[in-house]
């Protein structure tokens, strides 16, 4: 069969889950960490996003270039936050069994992680 030859692949999953890793890894996270809560706020975030298939792998390079822009990771950022907002909500499991990261914020470091981000788009 012919399609056994290709990939269809979503460019949007990678920058959806980067994006979802880099929420879940910040200091005042304040919902379940678990593998299942992290998977569902990129399955719901995914499904409120506009899906871009590409089939070769020039495609998905190119594609991929086009979904690094601000505006693309600002899109994906307000879905991500809008799913994790349902996920702490109304978890698939039950209270007794998520698993909260122990909030320790160093506000001096929090301040400076916050000056490079804005220096770093600055610079582009």
């Amino acid at each position: 069969m012919l399609i056994e030859k290709y990939h269809i692949f979503n460019v949007l999953e990678h920058l959806v889950e980067d994006i979802t890793n880099e929420m879940f890894s910040m200091p005042n996270v304040d919902m379940c960490v678990c593998d299942r809560c992290r998977a569902d706020v990129i399955a719901l975030a995914l499904n409120h996003l506009n899906p871009k298939y590409v089939v070769t792998e020039k495609g998905r390079i190119f594609s991929e270039l086009e979904t690094y822009t601000f505006q693309m990771r600002a899109e994906v950022l307000t879905e991500v936050l809008k799913a994790m907002e349902k996920v702490k909500r109304k978890p698939s499991h039950s209270l007794e069994e998520s698993l909260y990261k122990e909030v320790n914020v160093d506000l001096d470091k929090l301040e400076k992680h916050f000056k490079d981000v804005q220096k770093k788009n600055n610079q582009k």
